[in-house]
């Protein structure tokens, strides 16, 4: 049953919110079971929590849950707030496309690749209508597989196609391969799985929603929905076929009227309505149950004799993983199934059915008619049943899943590039952390905690009180003085205690001179001495400042200078540490430490950043051995004119020339040590540059190709307002729409002006109080 969103997590585990597209329920379709067994799995490692469309009437053991609104996008801001991890898939981008800008870890289910099925589903609409729809499939897909830290879908071969669409957007890259070659910790197998408790009857369904249906009669089970890219028309042919010689067989179609009324009525559920009535078969030899309850399905499931799983040849058939296959495993039901797909292979090599060709009615026929007149053949293939079932059961099937939620790591390639941003932004963190110690509590004036709470580790400002300066709770707008706010920041703060540390960060869009000192005096009366003070003001730039689209007043020149601000914080009694923006960062500060993680590729004790090494020739003082040995010049030798004394001054000579020879040699040696010196250091230099080179190309890149990502949102957001707009002139739209999309268009230029600068642009001041 529905639940309350519980704010406490259970301690010690991570927080997963699971975002169902499809209905879950009493009646579901493939998508929101495998929503809600995962969701069961899940609770044995995670604090899970479901948010589904509609209102649930199943029970939800061991995780709460909640409706969300597919016409309100801040429905689910508020559990996705407190999340570490979402799980989501399919189309629900496309209602809440603010999903991309979530901080934690994304989970993207790739099971049901919907762009292929589309082209099949859509295939009567007209050219421009299906280019479209095609279209805003590959956009919602391209963003799923940009900001995912971990994918899942259904089989091996689906996930060779995902790998490629992941190799063309840049995920396949050194990052996420030296975190894992095989890249099983970026996608990995988790196909539909069954429950491990056995099915049990426990009530009479065909025959009881089907008189006509005859005790001895032989059962055929179409164990799901009538999908356009399947193939309910040779399964018909085939029982035509069969009904000439035999009355005992009948084909009952499982579901034929989908929950979910988003959801478009199937041309070939049609079309097999009327087929069974043009061949007399319609409540004869086929049935058409609308939609059988989940707590339910095993009784169809028992009382039939074979499942089959017929298809077309389509693309999206070598990609499907058919989930009504699955039942029949649970069942122990023998499987019949066209080829060309995962659980044709699977059948054929486990030995648990037969598999047919395509659109061949007689030869599905031929098969149908041996295998239900075959007792023996049916109990082998029962018995090969059991043999895999357990191999797919729920908790078996998604370890991988259960395995990644439970540690819950970003993709390594998001978190190399966005640690550049996030190492910026804890900046006015670390400025304040820097100039004092032992913090027990602080006071965070912020426009938006949610945003800045994320920067703040465990204890690392002590106990921290949060303020904002204009949250969603209020709807009256402030007027352009600021005295509401100022008023009501008074009254907050005066009701705490002091203050080891006061942080004012982007809370005021422009400041005039008066309510900066009243705002600095309110905080003077609250923070304790030798205290400090961190007060950042935006400065608009970029297409942020161009463009302004979010409506938002905001003059740069009625902001208060630099120098007012000086002077107004020494009068109030502060010192001022420090002064500057967010657009400058030491050499020496966290920033460049992150650039050099990022650029680290070619090894880890590697050089990255660029250095000169002084060690020129003229810094060598020449070695002048005997220089200034001035022997043959003494007197004693000079005096002394004898044969003796000249041949003494003659054997000094020689041995001074010696000398002299051997401190030339020893100079020339030396010079050849320093030049080799010299050459061996230039070549380890240019080799340095080029690899970091290639690392800023590296970098650069993966900056860049976010940036292409965040302009393409844009675009996809500008399209969706300009289509809103036009319904507003036909009066099919509320006008709320237009608020809520234009908030988001404002959030896409805030990213990419992040992309743009690395960072946030504001002034700050870190100032002590005396």
């Amino acid at each position: 049953m529905e639940n309350e969103i519980i704010s406490e997590n259970i301690i010690g585990k991570k927080r997963v919110l699971i975002i169902s597209y499809d209905f879950v329920g009493q009646n579901m379709a493939g998508p929101g079971i495998r929503f809600y067994e995962l969701s069961k799995i899940l609770s044995a490692v995670c604090d899970v929590t479901l948010a589904v469309p509609n209102k649930i009437d199943i029970g939800t053991p061991g995780f709460r849950s909640f409706t969300y609104d597919l016409n309100n996008y801040k429905s689910i801001q508020k559990a996705m707030e407190s999340a570490d991890t979402i799980f989501i898939q399919g189309h629900l981008l496309y209602y809440f496309p603010y999903i991309r800008n979530f901080k934690g870890k994304i989970v993207v289910d790739l099971y049901n690749p919907f762009n292929l099925e589309s082209l099949e589903m859509y295939r009567n609409e007209n050219e421009a209508e299906r280019v479209r729809i095609d279209k805003n499939n590959l956009n919602i897909l391209n963003t799923q597989l940009s900001i995912g830290d971990f994918f899942i879908c259904a089989s091996e071969k689906q996930r060779d196609y995902w790998i490629g669409m992941l190799a063309s957007l840049g995920r396949i890259n050194p990052y996420n391969y030296d975190n894992d070659s095989s890249l099983r910790k970026l996608i990995d197998v988790v196909p539909f799985g069954i429950p491990a408790n056995a099915p049990e009857h426990n009530r009479e369904m065909i025959r009881t929603v089907f008189p006509k249906i005859k005790a001895e009669d032989k059962i055929i089970l179409w164990g799901g929905g009538i999908w356009n890219w399947l193939d309910p028309i040779t399964a018909i042919k085939s029982v035509w076929e069969l009904s000439r010689h035999r009355n005992d067989i009948k084909l009952v179609f499982l579901g034929i009227k989908h929950p979910d009324p988003k959801l478009p009525e199937m041309q070939k559920c049609i079309e097999a309505i009327n087929f069974c009535k043009e061949l007399e078969l319609l409540d004869e030899y086929v049935f058409f149950n609308e939609w059988a309850p989940y707590d339910l399905r095993q009784n169809f499931l028992l009382e039939a004799d074979v499942g089959i799983s017929i298809h077309q040849k389509r693309i999206e058939t070598e990609f499907s993983y058919r989930t009504r296959v699955m039942d029949y495993i649970w069942a122990r039901l023998p499987i019949i199934t066209t080829e060309g797909d995962s659980i044709a292979k699977l059948v054929k090599e486990e030995n648990i059915g037969e598999v047919v060709k395509y659109e061949n009615a007689q030869n599905l026929a031929r098969v149908l008619d041996s295998t239900l007149s075959n007792k023996s053949l049916r109990e082998i293939y029962k018995r090969n049943l059991n043999k895999i079932a357990p191999k797919y059961l729920w908790q078996n099937v998604a370890a991988p899943l259960a395995d990644y939620c439970a540690k819950s790591e970003p993709a390594p390639d998001k978190k190399n590039l966005f640690k550049i941003i996030e190492m910026q932004n804890k900046k006015m963190i670390n400025l304040v952390k820097n100039n004092i110690e032992g913090i027990t509590n602080a006071l965070f004036i912020t426009d938006n905690k949610n945003r800045d709470a994320q920067y703040i580790g465990e204890n690392e400002l002590g106990k921290v009180f949060f303020i904002e300066t204009n949250p969603e709770s209020e709807k009256n707008k402030i007027d352009d003085n600021y005295q509401g706010t100022i008023s009501r920041i008074k009254n907050l703060i005066l009701k705490r205690t002091s203050f080891d540390t006061v942080i004012v960060n982007n809370a005021f869009q422009s400041l005039t001179s008066k309510n900066f000192y009243d705002i600095v005096n309110i905080i003077n009366m609250r923070l304790k001495n030798d205290g400090i003070l961190f007060f950042s003001i935006p400065e608009k730039k970029g297409l942020s400042q161009l463009v302004n689209i979010s409506g938002k007043s905001f003059d740069n020149r009625e902001t208060i200078d630099n120098f007012t601000i000086e002077y107004i914080l020494k009068n109030v009694g502060f010192d001022i540490i420090e002064k500057g923006n967010y657009e400058k960062s030491d050499e020496e500060s966290d920033l460049s430490k992150a650039y050099s993680e990022i650029g680290e590729i070619y090894g880890k004790n590697e050089l990255f950043e660029l250095f000169e090494i002084k060690m020129k020739q003229d810094n060598f003082r020449s070695l002048k051995l005997l220089s200034k040995f001035d022997i043959l010049s003494s007197e004693e030798l000079n005096s002394d004119r004898s044969v003796k004394g000249k041949l003494k001054k003659y054997f000094y000579s020689l041995t001074s020339l010696y000398f002299e020879n051997v401190r030339k040699s020893f100079n020339e040696v030396m010079k050849s040590i320093n030049n080799n010196i010299h050459l061996q250091i230039n070549n380890e230099i240019n080799e340095l540059n080029r690899k970091n080179r290639e690392r800023l190309i590296l970098i650069y890149f993966n900056i860049f190709k976010q940036l292409m990502f965040e302009i393409k949102n844009l675009g996809y957001d500008m399209n969706e307002l300009k289509q809103i707009i036009s319904n507003l002139k036909t009066g099919t739209e509320e006008k709320a729409g237009i608020e809520d999309k234009i908030d988001l268009i404002s959030k896409d230029f805030d990213n990419i002006d992040k992309l743009i600068g690395l960072q946030f642009t504001s002034r700050y001041f870190l100032a002590r109080k005396l």
